[in-house]
């Protein structure tokens, strides 16, 4: 009896073991995806605007909650840079939530805030990284134009040969948002939409950049070039790398609606290279109440 119970025992653990390394084989790895926010801005805590650490947060319970949880991991970081940033090194994707510098008003988004955090995002950038760009955050000055549309494919060009010159605009509307792209990945189970937004358009783009995409657009805006009414925008770059933009994004309560929900988080998993599911990645909008559950589950946070 004590024999045939070890010996069952044993069989059990060998079973185990082959089942374990068998799944370990088959089982893609996780997509880590790197959500960056900078201070909240424009006004106290709870006015719903630039609200960058709460969409962070949202974003990763979103993230984790929805139909391609299995696939990912998810990390989000406060206050404008990590702690430890070589957690950013096997980063599949990073989004930058954040103010960005617009003459001598507000600072530099975290990407730009130092020529140390340009090489660091470069380096990832080289290796293939996804990088994402998300409202205030695309306010790019000129030195860091090439980079910028590399990493991105676009950016809120504010700056003519260092003063504060707009050469894009700023309106706050409420408007129908276009595909622009329905057969990209990131459009994947989106159908037009309206939101009330502080839009940013007539955007700096490379005109002659094949490898970029206009995802998003606005037909009632006063645009000047071909893609000025433009307000989000992909690009996959030679090494395979993909970045994306939007400059939607000032008011939190936009994420109460599901097809804009849906927009970003299909941007940020085809930014990291998950597959988008055919009806796009969806996730409910959590309340801060159900945020700050989920995050005690969630780490690191």
């Amino acid at each position: 009896m004590h024999k045939t119970l070890s010996y069952l025992l044993l069989s059990t653990f060998l079973l185990s073991l082959l089942f374990t390394s068998t799944a370990s084989a088959v089982a893609p790895p996780r997509q880590k995806i790197v959500l960056i926010a900078g201070k909240k801005s424009h006004g106290p805590e709870g006015n719903g605007i630039h609200d960058y650490p709460w969409s962070v947060k949202l974003l990763q319970a979103m993230l984790v909650n929805s139909n391609i949880s299995g696939n990912i991991t998810v990390e989000h970081h406060l206050n404008g840079w990590p702690d430890n940033p070589s957690t950013l090194n096997d980063a599949d994707a990073i989004m930058i939530i954040s103010d960005g510098r617009d003459g001598d008003k507000y600072e530099e988004a975290p990407h730009f805030q130092s020529e140390e955090h340009v090489a660091q995002i470069q380096k990832q950038i080289d290796r293939g990284c996804g990088f994402l760009t998300f409202h205030f955050s695309t306010f790019a000055p000129d030195k860091y134009a090439d980079k910028i549309l590399d990493w991105s494919g676009g950016y809120f060009d504010w700056e003519e040969n260092g003063e504060r010159k707009w050469y894009s605009a700023i309106t706050t509307q409420t408007a129908a948002l276009q595909l622009s792209a329905a057969d990209h990945p990131i459009s994947r189970g989106v159908v037009p939409f309206t939101l009330r937004e502080e839009f940013y358009y007539n955007l700096r783009f490379d005109p002659d950049d094949v490898k970029r995409q206009s995802i998003v657009s606005v037909p009632t805006l006063p645009g000047r070039e071909p893609d000025g009414k433009v307000v989000a925008w992909a690009r996959e770059r030679e090494n395979g790398g993909r970045g994306f933009g939007t400059t939607c994004g000032h008011y939190y309560d936009n994420w109460k609606e599901p097809e804009f929900r849906k927009l970003i988080l299909n941007a940020i998993a085809w930014a990291a290279h998950v597959e988008v599911p055919a009806g796009g990645v969806s996730s409910k909008f959590y309340e801060h109440d159900e945020i700050n559950e989920a995050m005690i589950y969630l780490i690191p946070r």
